[in-house]
């Protein structure tokens, strides 16, 4: 590494961890603590409305009292707590985060919200059990990854367990699959098709973004291949329309290399009427 991008690497992961960014904060009702300054910042950019709108809208629409829901990638829990007040005490948010410091973060963001709805796993799922290397961002943990690595600047890795679903937590009753795992969403999904397949009417909300199914030498035309092969047709959650393959193709090109946006795989969706 050039020695000057060295020396960058180090402060901004020093400045990153100070201790002055660890301290809470209110978002969308919530108490909220974040342990680096980027979640800091990702935490704010939420409070004020130029992060998760798309998200929250859907949420807040869409889930209903009771509901279970398996939430994959839960980074520090802003929308896994969003989840478990809706689904309410007869509810459930089942969470998966791989990422040590991010999950110490999520099991105190629970306590200090008070909900007892979400069971929490330090794990990562994919379609068979391994110990992998987790690439982390020290710019933006939201994009922390497994897979290949395209550069290790501003990233360290930590070695993280994977476990499949139908494995780990077999006859799981599902309403909702939420995820968002940085390409990696076609390995998990793997793990859990018998899950799926006794669970015809769960929806699953994942982040559709071209670029990241490259990192496991994938491309999003298997990943709806996957759901197609599943019986499960592709809309967009906050108009209800279904996609087909060419007006998925047509999103892909226009989000070009870095773009993403957030689709519904079901069997038969239907988006609740606005309140």
């Amino acid at each position: 590494m050039n020695p000057f991008l060295h020396v960058l690497d180090r402060a901004i992961a020093t400045f990153n961890d100070l201790p002055v960014w660890k301290h809470n904060c209110r978002v969308w009702g919530q108490r909220m603590m974040s342990p680096t300054f980027e979640r800091w910042l990702y935490l704010r950019m939420h409070r004020l409305g130029f992060m998760g709108r798309d998200e929250w809208t859907f949420l807040e629409r869409y889930l209903r009292p009771g509901m279970h829901i398996l939430d994959v990638g839960s980074n520090l829990g802003l929308y896994s707590i969003l989840m478990a007040q809706r689904a309410g005490p007869g509810g459930r948010v089942i969470c998966f985060e791989p990422d040590p410091g991010l999950f110490a973060a999520l099991q105190e963001n629970r306590r200090l919200n008070g909900v007892t709805c979400i069971e929490t796993h330090n794990l990562a799922l994919g379609s068979a059990p391994a110990k992998l290397a987790l690439h982390r961002s020290v710019l933006n943990s939201g994009d922390n990854h497994l897979g290949r690595s395209e550069s290790d600047l501003f990233r360290r890795t930590v070695t993280i367990e994977v476990v499949s679903l139908d494995a780990f937590r077999p006859n799981l009753a599902l309403d909702l699959v939420k995820i968002d795992v940085q390409g990696w969403e076609l390995e998990a999904l793997r793990g859990m098709r018998r899950t799926l397949e006794a669970n015809p009417a769960v929806a699953v909300y994942f982040e559709f973004s071209p670029l990241g199914y490259t990192r496991v030498d994938s491309t999003y035309q298997d990943l709806i291949g996957f759901f197609r092969e599943m019986g499960f047709r592709i809309f967009d959650p906050l108009a209800g329309t279904e996609l087909d393959d060419a007006r998925l193709a047509r999103l892909a090109a226009s989000l070009g290399r870095t773009g993403y946006t957030n689709l519904i795989a079901s069997r038969a969706f239907t988006l609740p009427p606005k309140p």
